[in-house]
C-alpha cells in the first residue's frame, strides 16, 4: 500500500486509527444473523437512511436520498440492488449494479454498510449476491470505482476478481465522503480507481493505440484476461469528428468521442476551454479503441494537455476505450491510498504522462 513516512503524518495516524476502528472481515459465517436479499419498494426508505447516516447529504448518487426516484430507477432496470438485512429485519447494508441502457458492462456501487455492522462480510455477501443478477443480465462485465481514501473497497474487488484498469484523479469533489473521517488525501479532490472483471471468456480485439501507451495498455487488458492486437497505423475512417460533451455537478467534464475524423485538435481545444469556462476542475475523455484515428486524437489531447487514464472495457458504443483526462487543480498522488501492487504500477505511469502533458 502507498503510505507516508511516520505515523506523526495525518495520512498514516487516520490509517492507523481506521485500522483499530473498522474490523477485518470476520471468517465466521453469518448466514444465521443476516439476509442477503433483493429489496422491495417498502425498503427505499430504509435504504435512503442508511446512505444519510454514513454520509450525511454527501453523496454522488443523489437519486438515494429519494426513495420514489431510487424506486423508479430500480423499476426501469437502470438500477439493479441487493440488501443486508440484520436478523430484526432492519436494512443494514446496500449494494447496485448501475446499468445504462443497453450497455454490455454494469458499474458495481452505492455501497454501504451501517458502522455498527462492519466486519461481518456485509459487503462481500452482498457482492456475491449481485454477481448472480449480473450472470442473469447477460452483462459482458462489470465494473467498480473505488475511492483512495482508504483501501477496503479495493480489497474487496481483488477478492471478487476484479483488475485495477484505470485511474481518475481528483475525479470526485473532497467533501463527498462518509462523515466524520479524517482523510489521508486531505486538501486536494477525490481520486477514484477503475476495477473490472469479464463474466465471460473474451475473443482477442484489435485496437489502435498509440505508440507511448501500447505497453501499459497490454498490461491492463493482460490483468482482466482480455488478449489485444495492436493494428499497424491506418488513416481515420470518419470524415468528421464525432463527439458530445458534458458537464456535471462537483466540477467534472466528459468528453466523450465516437468517432475519429475532421480537426480533431481544434475541436478538442475547443471543447475544454468552453468546459473549464463553465467550471470544471477535471476532465474526462473517452475515445474508441477501435478506430484507426484514435493514436493521432490521442496524441492531440496529450498537446492539449490531458493526459493518460487507463482502459475502458466496453465504455464507448459497446468498445473499449482509452481513457485520458485533464486537471485543473493540484494533486499529490502520494497521499493516495493504494493497496495493490498493480494499481501502484498505474499510478505512476499516469503521474509520469501528467508531468509531460501539454509541452509540445
Amino acid at each position: 500500500m502507498l503510505s507516508l513516512s511516520n505515523i506523526a503524518d495525518p495520512a498514516k495516524r487516520w490509517a492507523h486509527e481506521l485500522a483499530h476502528t473498522q474490523a477485518e472481515p470476520s471468517a465466521e459465517p453469518v448466514a444465521a444473523d443476516f439476509r442477503i436479499e433483493l429489496p422491495t419498494q417498502a425498503d427505499a426508505p430504509a435504504i435512503a437512511r442508511c446512505f444519510v447516516e454514513v454520509y450525511g447529504s454527501h453523496y454522488p448518487h443523489a437519486e438515494v436520498f429519494a426513495p420514489a426516484r431510487y424506486w423508479a430507477s430500480v423499476e426501469r432496470g437502470e438500477l439493479v440492488p441487493v440488501i443486508a438485512r440484520n436478523s430484526a429485519g432492519m436494512v443494514v447494508g446496500h449494494v447496485a449494479l448501475e446499468r445504462e441502457a443497453g450497455a454490455s458492462v454494469a458499474e458495481r456501487g452505492e455501497a454501504v454498510v451501517l458502522p455498527a455492522y462492519r466486519g461481518h462480510q456485509l459487503l462481500e455477501l452482498m457482492t456475491g449476491r449481485l454477481a448472480e443478477q449480473a450472470a442473469a443480465l447477460k452483462l459482458e462485465g462489470v465494473y467498480a470505482r473505488p475511492v483512495t481514501i482508504h483501501t477496503f473497497s479495493q480489497r474487496n474487488d481483488l477478492r471478487n476478481g476484479m483488475a485495477f484498469c484505470a485511474v481518475t484523479l481528483g475525479l470526485l469533489p473532497e467533501d463527498m465522503l462518509p462523515k466524520g473521517l479524517v482523510i489521508p488525501t486531505f486538501g486536494q479532490r477525490q481520486t477514484l480507481l477503475l476495477a473490472f472483471h469479464f463474466l465471460r471468456p473474451q475473443a482477442p480485439r484489435t485496437i489502435h493505440a498509440p505508440n507511448r501507451y501500447r505497453p501499459m495498455l497490454a498490461k491492463l487488458y493482460a490483468a482482466i484476461a482480455a488478449e489485444v492486437i495492436f493494428a499497424e497505423p491506418q488513416e481515420p475512417a470518419a470524415a468528421e469528428l464525432t463527439v458530445a460533451s458534458t458537464l456535471g455537478d462537483g466540477g467534472v467534464g466528459e468528453i466523450c468521442v465516437h468517432a475519429v475524423g475532421g480537426r480533431p485538435a481544434v475541436e478538442l481545444e475547443r471543447m475544454l476551454r468552453d468546459l473549464v469556462n463553465r467550471g470544471a476542475q477535471v476532465v474526462s475523455l473517452s475515445v474508441p479503441l477501435h478506430d484507426p484515428g484514435t493514436p493521432a486524437l490521442a496524441e492531440a489531447a496529450r498537446n492539449t494537455g490531458f493526459f493518460f487514464s487507463g482502459l475502458g472495457p466496453g465504455f464507448v458504443d459497446g468498445g473499449d476505450a482509452l481513457l485520458m483526462q485533464w486537471l485543473g487543480t493540484p494533486l499529490d498522488t502520494g497521499k493516495l491510498q493504494i493497496y495493490a501492487e498493480q494499481a501502484r504500477e498505474l499510478v505512476f505511469f499516469i503521474e509520469a504522462d501528467r508531468a509531460t502533458a501539454g509541452r509540445r
